[in-house]
């Protein structure tokens, strides 16, 4: 697929006329024209659709057009880091992450990562586990830190490191009907709602200890938020129960809104492990990285 096809159909986008377009690119419109028309011929669906004063992503589009801005992106970096002299497997490293408040996982092992390797640019994000393992495959991210058992799936197609596991804890509001209570059985939290970041926390040993039984029960009322930010905004106003990495307990600015339950019951931790693609070498920077988690 031609690259400069991909940068006109990102320009027409962001342009939102073919005729901008032409001109921030510096071909004919009828060109322009005829390249979206070859890239659509290709992968077999409309990529815009065609109005009076302008045009529009189509549904399929959206997706196509957002990858086809990173690829144009990371071209663009290339070029830039070429002309610049840097080492290319090291300027950059972009971290998926899953379960969004594993983030805070990463604070040391980041930290330490960049006094190593002064002149590594990170690029974080979060998201579903599926969603961030889809980034994996396609080489939107370079890493991805996660729950185990659902990175373990992917193994043929990556490299897998296995990480010390996940100590999870429940909290609430300070004024939530568990609150205070000095021992809590953890079959008590399945009388309120509970929010998670993401289903793969939901191990089948969690839900087991939760509920007596493998599934989730359909009745249960569980919320499934994948931005830790509007979960905790949940949990602040309403009965629901949250989770959250146990490092939280040494956070001041979320001790002073949320209190922690104190379950009698020991938690199973959820087994981690951070992975890349194995069709690439990685980088001495993520080496780096990969080697501060696993410690």
């Amino acid at each position: 697929m031609n690259p400069n096809k991909l940068r006109h159909i990102v320009a027409v986008d962001r342009c939102g006329s073919l005729t901008a377009a032409a001109k921030q690119v510096h071909i004919t419109q009828s060109a322009l024209t005829k390249n979206i028309a070859d890239i659509e011929d290709e992968i077999g669906f409309a990529l815009f659709e065609r109005y009076a004063r302008g045009v529009h992503a189509t549904a399929q589009g959206r997706a196509f057009i957002d990858r086809a801005a990173r690829i144009v992106a990371d071209l663009d970096q290339l070029a830039t880091d070429a002309k610049m002299g840097r080492q290319l497997t090291s300027s950059r490293i972009r971290v998926g992450v899953c379960p969004p408040s594993l983030v805070s996982l990463l604070n040391t092992a980041l930290t330490q990562m960049l006094m190593t390797h002064p002149e590594v640019r990170i690029e974080q994000t979060s998201g579903w586990i599926e969603q961030s393992i889809h980034h994996l495959v396609n080489r939107d991210i370079d890493l991805l830190v996660g729950p185990a058992p659902a990175i373990m799936l992917h193994k043929s197609q990556f490299t897998i490191h296995p990480l010390p596991p996940l100590e999870i804890c429940f909290f609430v509001r300070k004024a939530h009907p568990l609150s205070g209570r000095v021992k809590i059985g953890i079959d008590e939290l399945s009388q309120f709602p509970m929010a998670l970041a993401d289903r793969s926390v939901a191990t089948a040993e969690l839900i087991n200890q939760l509920f007596g039984a493998p599934v989730i029960p359909p009745e249960k009322q569980l919320h499934i938020i994948g931005h830790f930010s509007a979960a905790c905004k949940i949990v602040a106003n309403t009965d629901t129960i949250g989770t959250v990495a146990a490092s939280y307990r040494e956070n001041d600015t979320f001790l002073e809104e949320f209190s922690f339950l104190n379950i009698i019951d020991e938690v199973a931790p959820i087994p981690l492990a951070a992975a890349y693609s194995s069709k690439f070498l990685p980088s001495e920077p993520m080496k780096t990285l990969v080697s501060m988690l696993e410690s």
